[in-house]
């Protein structure tokens, strides 16, 4: 999506996930080689993401617990965005409205993340996921909110209707769809309603791009124009025009 002076984005996702290794004593996965990649991803972007949090209280011995979970984030400064995130199969890159464009800096943040993630492993991880994930959200007051269901059908090019009892008003709402697409692609879309932390309503969308395949690093990079551009033109389709003009 191209840069909005009002844009709804609160967080946009790249994912990338590599088979793991099977302990064949017990049939669990994990990453043989996490522990020493991530003290050597942790000196390899040093320069760029000096602050590192541990989000999970990993331990080595209890790795299959963690796997393709983020354990790790490195960020530029304590809070900011963008960071990368590591975890025994899984690696991302997260950015939030206020840093992301496209082009300007997130691609190359992800290029960069996935050229140290490879330094850290030695070499080429034999990826097979990989997910572009866009998280939207507006607070309903400020678009004259009534109900869920006119509110939705009047700003989004989706609706639904309750036909068991008109007396009823749903306070919360949560609808999920799921859609092949072209090249084994599969877009996730993902409608409901939540509370910020000053307790206005909001109304939350997540568009999912998604594949399982094999790839190489040029691989996802590649993918990654596509779903960008894809997410881009379901964003716009997606909302109706007035409530996407709103974000210019």
């Amino acid at each position: 999506m191209s840069r909005l002076s009002n844009a709804p984005l609160q967080e946009v996702i790249f994912e990338a996930r590599w088979a793991l290794d099977t302990d064949q004593a017990t049939g669990q996965e994990y990453d043989q080689k996490y522990s020493l990649a991530a003290g050597a991803l942790k000196a390899h972007v040093q320069e760029r993401f000096p602050h590192v949090d541990q989000r999970l209280p990993f331990h080595p011995l209890t790795q299959h617990l963690f796997a393709r979970q983020a354990v790790l984030q490195f960020r530029k400064e304590p809070g900011a965005s963008p960071l990368l995130q590591l975890g025994p199969g899984v690696f991302t890159v997260n950015d939030t409205d206020k840093n992301y464009d496209w082009q300007e800096s997130y691609q190359p943040t992800l290029i960069y993340g996935l050229e140290m993630l490879e330094k850290a492993y030695d070499g080429t991880l034999p990826y097979e996921q990989v997910a572009l994930r866009y998280i939207d959200s507006v607070k309903v007051k400020d678009y004259g909110f009534t109900d869920w269901a006119s509110f939705i059908s009047k700003h989004l090019r989706f609706g639904f209707t309750n036909q068991f009892d008109h007396g009823m008003v749903p306070k919360d709402v949560s609808f999920q769809q799921l859609f092949d697409l072209p090249d084994d692609d599969q877009l996730h879309l993902q409608i409901g309603s939540g509370t910020d932390r000053d307790g206005d309503d909001r109304l939350i969308w997540q568009t999912t791009v998604q594949r399982k395949g094999t790839f190489d690093r040029a691989g996802l990079l590649a993918w990654g124009n596509t779903a960008h551009d894809l997410s881009s033109k379901l964003f716009k389709d997606f909302c109706q025009p007035d409530f996407h003009a709103s974000f210019a």
